[in-house]
């Protein structure tokens, strides 16, 4: 896809109107019935094909509003009842993957001056601004379910893992971008969508240890050659909370600040506030279902972290310093269908040499 578009071209107001035709019929399938499930998946499925006869050359948004397809599709199964309530898994792992090779990869570039126009474009920016209800909205009406849902032990686990998913996907994804914004109000709501899957410490990790120590031994980030996801995944989540706590730490010593300046309690205290405020607007069972999405969420981010630096190191040039960070330190995936739910952070090369980028 794209691969004889000149790295100028733009989209008309014609495709984006197709591309908003087709979110909208998107969106429609929320109002099937859970009882016609099949019927709804169907849909889903026919709606995604569409896509290869839609082009994409990345200045539009409406693509990118697919993720809302995400908690859709997790409260249609668990209405639909039974292992349905699990359909969440099929949907990330095979049928996403399919896609992916079906709709095909994207490998059209855009000019700076693109680059710069689309970074300033408001309609990027509101897009993930909404991101912060639509994730918080989904966990609350989750937790109003698994305490007046009639919902069966299956069914509540079932829907534990789909909202957990669906923040992982979107919630930690988006959050992850906005935490690398310059507006203030961005990454507020960056560090939010973080404390809803009980990670906060990430955002002071992330901007201030990976993208300084990616590729070397000092990023508990970057999966070593040979290292399985089941020994990454309790190493990084240990080594991210250790980095984050020193980072923290050196900052009060380096400005003469008291240890209460330190931000890292206040994003576990904003989880707790959140998890206690789940609980008082629907009921008890709000408290193992929060911290059972928020697991689950950091479960699937941090398999994404696993990939996406796996095996790669960057050269030590001389002790303690290291050549920069180059596109060869990242793997990438141009996958249609995977970059508009992730915010094409599967770009991640591109990512770590613009951060800041929309």
């Amino acid at each position: 896809h794209n691969a004889g578009r000149h790295p100028g071209a733009v989209s008309s107001w014609a495709l984006s109107a197709l591309w908003g035709v087709w979110l909208v019929a998107f969106a429609l399938t929320a109002f099937i019935p859970a009882s016609n499930y099949g019927l709804f998946v169907a849909v889903v499925m026919l709606v995604v094909i569409l896509t290869i006869w839609l082009p994409d050359h990345g200045d539009t948004v409406f693509p990118f509003y697919s993720v809302v397809i995400l908690p859709i599709a997790v409260f249609k199964s668990v209405a639909a009842g039974g292992f349905c309530s699990f359909s969440i898994f099929g949907y990330v792992f095979i049928v996403i993957p399919f896609f992916d090779w079906l709709v095909g990869m994207d490998v059209g570039n855009q000019t700076r001056a693109t680059q710069k126009d689309l970074h300033a474009a408001y309609r990027f920016q509101f897009l993930l601004v909404l991101v912060a209800p639509l994730v918080l909205g989904s966990i609350l009406y989750g937790a109003w379910l698994v305490n007046f849902g009639s919902l069966s032990l299956l069914e509540q686990l079932g829907l534990s893992i789909g909202v957990g998913i669906t923040t992982g996907v979107v919630g930690i994804v988006a959050g992850h971008e906005l935490c690398h914004k310059a507006s203030w109000f961005e990454r507020m709501l960056g560090r939010l969508l973080m404390c809803s899957a009980c990670y906060g410490h990430f955002y002071v990790e992330h901007t201030l240890g990976h993208h300084k120590d990616v590729g070397t031994d000092a990023d508990a980030a970057t999966a070593r050659y040979g290292e399985s996801f089941y020994e990454f995944l309790p190493r990084v989540v240990y080594g991210e909370f250790v980095s984050a706590c020193r980072i923290e730490s050196d900052r009060l010593k380096r400005n003469g600040l008291p240890w209460w300046h330190n931000e890292i309690p206040s994003y576990y205290l904003v989880s707790l506030v959140m998890c206690v405020a789940f609980a008082a607007l629907t009921g008890p069972l709000a408290v193992p279902y929060f911290f059972a999405q928020s697991c689950v969420a950091i479960l699937l981010f941090e398999s994404v972290n696993y990939l996406e630096h796996y095996g790669l190191e960057r050269r030590e040039l001389k002790p303690g310093q290291y050549e920069p960070v180059q596109p060869q330190h990242s793997w990438d995936t141009p996958a249609r269908v995977t970059n508009h739910l992730m915010f094409k952070l599967e770009r991640h090369a591109d990512h770590h040499a613009h951060a800041g980028k929309r």
